[in-house]
């Protein structure tokens, strides 16, 4: 289901940042675990790439930077009253949509030549590095991913209360543990 998503994002593209694929990955990791979050993150960027022809340096970034999304997400406390549980989850959505562009330039960044407050420069020690890295990131991308945030938390926020029954649902009746 996160890999067609992925396809109709490439198909019709939303405003900005904004991709309906982290929805998923976040109810799934919540309600099935980290562990299921991280998988599921990490193969609906491989899985979407093929299908797609995104495959290229980035690929690696993206698998990782959405498996984590998963993964943090089955690290959320469970709540029991449902408006704070949406509302936590939206938070959380609108935080990776800034966490992940911030992970996903990581990338590119030592390559980018041009102005040396935004670039990277051997031997700059760790604190210049971070200061170019994040005056980089606000130039370059804080706004689409402000976008990809806002889907999120529109999304988590729309469909969460809906998704979440059925992912339940479907974890309560099919679920199995191993003994051992």
């Amino acid at each position: 289901v996160t890999a067609a998503l992925r396809f109709l994002e490439v198909a019709i593209p939303g405003p900005g940042g904004f991709s309906p694929i982290f929805a998923p990955i976040i109810l799934c990791g919540y309600v099935f675990g980290g562990r299921f979050g991280f998988l599921l993150g990490a193969m609906t960027l491989l899985v979407s790439g093929l299908i797609t022809g995104g495959i290229g340096l980035w690929l690696p970034y993206q698998m990782f930077a959405a498996g984590w999304v998963g993964l943090t997400a089955g690290w959320l406390p469970k709540l029991t009253q449902p408006r704070r549980e949406l509302l936590l989850l939206a938070a959380f959505g609108f935080g990776w949509g800034l966490l992940f562009g911030f992970i996903m330039n990581l990338y590119f960044w030592p390559f980018v030549a041009g102005d040396p407050a935004l670039s990277w420069q051997p031997g700059a020690g760790l604190l210049a590095g971070v200061t170019r890295y994040t005056t980089f990131y606000i130039a370059t991308s804080l706004l689409w991913d402000v976008a990809r945030g806002g889907g999120n938390m529109l999304l988590l926020l729309v469909l969460g209360t809906p998704t979440l029954r059925a992912l339940r649902r479907f974890r309560d009746r099919f679920g199995f543990e191993v003994v051992g």
